[in-house]
């Protein structure tokens, strides 16, 4: 068999599977595409392929014939982080100012609190939580960033599902996550950048000249320039879709080489692009993203991921990981805004829906593995976690708005 054919075979696998099981089992609705494919990514890797047929998981499978999928997951991170860039957006709090404001804040805040308590006192009680370039106090931070994830993309298509999109809520809802993604890459972007990952020989100071330099190039000169060169290009879809494929793998680049995360340079350059074309812009991008390619990056994880539930590290991850999620967001989100005069069904709603995880889970928790911050069982009880906030994201979002109304929204 050839090279050519065992790549094509991991596609059918991967773009196929998981697509042909969210349609067929009619789990549209219930159970989001994005959770679907970490599902499938996972049953795909030696705890579940790999185990039920080793022959045809070593021939398909084997380290030896992966190499061509590297910069695939590498491609669909990048682009996946500038949708989620391309989404943060003002108009999203019009009217609701104040609610907004409690409601980012104390949706981050409180995770991130209650996660670095509970991350301080894990790391003692399961040592190989901790990763081997890890501290007791990185591992805390670690895990508090893992607990204040909040996946925009993921929430909007559970949104669009339940068809509050469009609404008040939904639009607070989005603006919420927008502020949640950029404090949480804002942050995980420091944590990289502190410890060297990727660029062992400089200064930190140094790699933070080159930072702030980037970032200042990046909002100063870039974000002015785009859209007059978009309004030259508004009637030429390629071209404009090129210039802004270009820009994103550029500012990736950039970041990468000067000691930021690739997935940061991605995000930025979703930040600096106009509101008005974002729309548009999204509708050519997201789909192949969300399809296509972000079913790689889940294949990768999933290949060096083993899912040991006899462990009893990971189930203690697990089971702390997720109630902190569950009362940090719930009661960070909510109670903000019942201060400030939301009503209790909407304010519970919004607390339940940036619950949601997704992707944006599965990447910090790659980012922070691949740094030596975590170890394999505190890699696999928060995948895993991640996993059930996103289920029960909508069962509790329904829950909430099932409440008696005070008052619209």
């Amino acid at each position: 068999m050839t090279q050519i054919s065992i790549f094509f075979i991991q596609a059918v696998l991967v773009v196929g599977l998981p697509f042909l099981m969210w349609r067929s089992l009619r789990w549209i609705g219930l159970v989001p595409l994005v959770v679907v494919q970490i599902l499938t990514g996972l049953a795909l890797g030696p705890s579940g392929l790999g185990q039920l047929f080793p022959d045809f998981w070593r021939l398909v499978f084997d380290p030896t014939q992966l190499s061509p999928l590297s910069g695939l997951q590498w491609l669909a991170v990048a682009l996946f982080a500038f949708l989620t860039g391309l989404h943060v957006d003002a108009e999203d709090f019009r009217g609701y100012e104040k609610t907004a404001l409690a409601a980012a804040s104390g949706s981050v805040l409180v995770p991130l609190g209650l996660g670095a308590a509970a991350g301080l006192w894990l790391a003692p009680l399961v040592p190989d939580a901790v990763g081997p370039n890890g501290t007791p106090a990185m591992f805390a931070l670690a895990f508090a960033l893992c607990v204040a994830v909040t996946a925009l993309p993921v929430m909007g298509a559970i949104l669009r599902e339940m068809e509050m999109h469009d609404s008040p809520l939904g639009r607070l809802a989005i603006g919420c996550a927008a502020c949640n993604d950029a404090v949480i890459w804002v942050l995980l972007t420091a944590m990289v950048l502190a410890y060297g990952h990727g660029r062992p020989e400089a200064s930190p100071w140094t790699d933070l000249v080159l930072a702030v330099g980037y970032i200042s190039g990046m909002m100063g000169l870039v974000r002015p320039l785009v859209p007059r060169w978009l309004e030259r290009v508004h009637d030429e879809p390629e071209m404009r879709l090129a210039g802004v494929v270009l820009l994103i793998f550029t500012s990736a680049l950039a970041a990468d080489l000067i000691g930021l995360h690739f997935v940061f340079g991605g995000f930025l350059a979703g930040l600096v692009l106009p509101r008005q074309f974002a729309a548009d812009i999204g509708r050519q991008i997201e789909p192949a993203t969300v399809i296509v390619l972000l079913p790689f990056f889940f294949l990768m994880t999933g290949l060096r991921t083993e899912i040991g539930l006899g462990n009893s590290g990971t189930l203690l991850v697990f089971a702390v990981g997720t109630g902190v999620a569950l009362v940090g967001k719930l009661a960070g989100t909510a109670i903000p805004c019942l201060l400030t005069g939301l009503p209790p069904r909407e304010a519970w709603a919004l607390g339940a829906l940036m619950q949601t995880k997704g992707l944006m889970e599965v990447i910090v928790l790659v980012i922070l593995r691949d740094a030596g911050i975590i170890g394999a069982s505190a890699f696999s009880g928060l995948l895993l976690m991640a996993v059930t906030t996103t289920l029960l994201t909508r069962p509790l979002t329904a829950v909430a708005l099932s409440l008696p109304v005070v008052r619209k929204l």
